[in-house]
């Protein structure tokens, strides 16, 4: 009987010391921080390989692991610049009374966030199709050589253009019409913004129509 006292007595005592030690403990709640409890090697978890004393006490480990910021994914997208005049085609707030439609424009240096960065998509028959990466408008050239922006998706070959690497890269590029065969040109009646039109008549617009397709980001 004596023996099952002791027996008795040990395993209770053992009973109180565990609760001590589990009361004793930090809940690891928070991202940045655990529980953990104090020995000679400082504060290591409570489940570790490093022997700890039989009462906790109660330490914090600091686990904070900065998040990442998440950064919105860039894509690729481009400037056109017509190389005679150093305009940046654009979608600006000009509209054709006749037909209610945007016109392109060109904008001038000193004219910044007037959308001008621009998806080229390719189409059928390797040749493209022009998206401002801003309003998702598709560029149009039109019978009356005006070049228009549009709505929607493209539904007839007046959305295509054809690009012309005139020095074998793109710094220096004809955009042809493939629906009417017309060069896009931007006017250069003014410094500040011009109309971008259309012109069939290479010898007379030949520098006007050139122009400089660079990468930006969207």
């Amino acid at each position: 009987m004596f023996l099952a006292l002791r027996c008795c007595t040990l395993f209770g005592l053992l009973g109180l010391l565990g609760t001590i030690v589990e009361g004793s403990s930090i809940q690891g709640g928070s991202y940045c921080r655990n529980s953990g409890c104090v020995t000679q090697y400082g504060c290591v978890p409570r489940y570790s390989n490093f022997r700890t004393a039989l009462y906790c006490q109660q330490c914090v480990i600091e686990q904070c692991s900065q998040r990442a910021e998440v950064v919105p994914e860039r894509k690729p997208c481009y400037q056109l610049t017509a190389l005679a005049s150093g305009q940046r085609l654009a979608s600006r707030e000009s509209y054709d009374r006749r037909t209610q439609l945007r016109y392109a424009s060109v904008v001038g240096k000193d004219y910044q966030g007037e959308r001008d960065r621009w998806n080229l998509l390719v189409g059928p028959g390797n040749n493209y199709y022009i998206q401002n990466s801003d309003t998702g408008e598709y560029l149009r050239a039109h019978e009356n050589n005006f070049v228009h922006l549009v709505a929607g998706r493209p539904t007839d070959n007046s959305f295509l253009f054809k690009p012309i690497l005139v020095r074998g890269s793109w710094s220096c590029v004809l955009f042809q019409s493939v629906c009417y065969g017309g060069y896009i040109y931007g006017e250069q009646y003014s410094a500040a913004s011009n109309f971008v039109l259309m012109t069939q008549d290479l010898q007379r617009c030949y520098q006007e129509s050139l122009w400089s397709v660079s990468t930006v980001y969207c």
